[in-house]
């Protein structure tokens, strides 16, 4: 699978085939190690994390979305992980601005698909990092177009309950876009229409 394109192999990965996803990892493991490295200093961890991301990325074949070139959403997915890992040991205050730094991609893949993969990459994890409950009643909402009443008679709680979680959940997400923009301000029509949409959806 050596000449297949980056596509091809996302085509072939999300159909189950081992072979895609030996192929992809054989690409980019030693990319991405080097580049988790540079950014914690410690070659376990670094190791660890691009083992994590593959791992991930295998148990999520079938469900995958990666909109872009794969390098592009494997660099930004590592960038996040190695950011969260050095807060979690730092005692002073961190940004994504110390971790905004990502080294070139594939000529396909523009800043511009970066800027939406970091994005799409930033609300994806942090939904998965929500607590059960929130995350339970946003997907609900969102991805099965439930009203705040059916949510509450599908999980048994009361309709107020779903409203603070909903709440909650979209005050996270907020955050996490208007941290995004800081990073990478918008630079053109298209990015700021597709953030308005966002918001609105919100």
């Amino acid at each position: 699978m050596k000449q297949y394109s980056d596509a091809q192999l996302l085509l072939e990965l999300q159909g189950g085939d081992h072979r895609a996803f030996k192929e992809i990892y054989e690409r980019y493991a030693d990319k991405l190690i080097a580049f988790a490295l540079k950014k914690t200093q410690n070659e376990d961890e670094a190791t660890d994390m691009v083992q994590e991301l593959f791992l991930s990325v295998w148990k999520n074949r079938y469900t995958i979305q990666i909109n872009g070139a794969i390098e592009a959403y494997l660099m930004v997915s590592i960038n996040y992980m190695a950011y969260k890992w050095y807060r979690k040991r730092s005692t002073r205050p961190q940004s994504l601005n110390d971790f905004a730094e990502l080294p070139e991609v594939a000529e396909d893949s523009t800043a511009q698909k970066l800027s939406f993969t970091e994005l799409n990459f930033l609300i994806n994890q942090e939904i998965a990092d929500m607590p059960e409950k929130m995350r339970q009643v946003y997907l609900y909402s969102r991805e099965h177009d439930m009203n705040g009443q059916q949510i509450a008679t599908e999980l048994g709680i009361s309709h107020q309950t779903v409203r603070n979680q909903i709440s909650s959940a979209l005050a996270r997400l907020k955050k996490i876009v208007n941290q995004y923009n800081n990073v990478i301000p918008l630079n053109n029509v298209r990015e700021f229409l597709l953030l308005i949409f966002f918001f609105n959806l919100l």
